[in-house]
């Protein structure tokens, strides 16, 4: 095969040359069975290939994310809170920020490095810790002590054009990393090619400004798919109830929002006005 032909095929499919020329010598043997010319058999497999292999990445992707259900985080840096949820049984990890940090009263490095020990002592899953530095020397220095608090800290990144850098370093290094303020399709695509493990599109923040938070979801996980990449889209700034169960239509990794939002999935009127009438009738006829 021609150098020129090998890198077409490299470029136009995702298939490697091996598994090309594997493909191509089960279709020279299928044309011995048919009675075919290799040449004609070869070419038939190739056209297959080369017309359906997206689609079949597609549906594995579907399939892959179909797989594993949504996780749940709580996005808050209040430890009753976080143990609330956790006790629940449905808290698979927690997002924090320097805005939710200073909610609690947490100040001082030592005391916020502290802080997240703290929460990683409580839930079991992945917990955000964002850097505060907005250089790509600050953001690594920072990343690398955050790391050290736990196993359980991924590191969480603003998407900059420095924060780029920084998830392409720590991906090379295996550092687990979440990007957040993302607000648009082109920023999550800029972060998933660089290796970020999450990215977090601001679902509640685009609401604010009448823009639908929720079809950039759909957005970022159409273009994911296409393409298989691995990075888990962590739907943030829920606000409400619905925000989760849309996100969960849509088939979003995760969702991370405040306890409010968790509780009120439990809430029906129904629930509460059978509840009542079960308990009425079970005391008339055992009072």
């Amino acid at each position: 095969m021609s150098l020129s032909l090998q890198r077409q095929i490299g470029t136009t499919s995702s298939f490697r040359i091996p598994q090309v020329l594997t493909e191509a010598r089960v279709g020279g043997r299928c044309g011995e069975i048919l009675g075919l010319p290799f040449f004609v058999s070869s070419l038939f497999i190739f056209a297959f290939l080369f017309a359906f292999h997206k689609r079949f990445l597609l549906l594995w992707n579907i399939l892959n994310h179909s797989i594993f259900a949504m996780k749940f985080f709580i996005d808050t840096a209040n430890l009753k809170e976080i143990q609330e949820a956790h006790l629940l049984g449905v808290l698979d990890g927690v997002t924090t920020n320097p805005s939710l940090m200073a909610k609690e009263g947490i100040t001082g490095k030592d005391n916020i490095m502290r802080h997240y020990k703290a929460i990683c002592d409580i839930v079991d899953g992945d917990v955000s810790a964002e850097v505060i530095s907005t250089d790509l020397e600050g953001m690594i220095r920072e990343g690398e002590e955050l790391i050290e608090i736990d196993e359980k800290i991924v590191v969480k990144i603003p998407m900059i054009k420095d924060g780029v850098k920084a998830l392409k370093y720590f991906s090379g290094k295996g550092v687990r990393t979440n990007c957040t303020l993302i607000f648009s399709a082109g920023q999550a695509l800029l972060a998933a090619k660089a290796g970020a493990t999450y990215v977090s599109p601001f679902i509640g923040r685009l609401d604010d400004i009448s823009t639908d938070g929720i079809a950039l979801i759909e957005q970022i996980l159409t273009i994911y798919r296409n393409y298989g990449y691995e990075t888990q889209v962590l739907a943030a700034s829920v606000r409400h109830p619905m925000h989760i169960l849309q996100c969960a239509e849509l088939g979003a990794d995760v969702m991370t929002g405040p306890l409010s939002a968790i509780e009120a999935l439990l809430k029906h009127p129904l629930t509460d006005i059978g509840l009542a009438k079960f308990l009425s009738d079970y005391q008339k006829g055992n009072s």
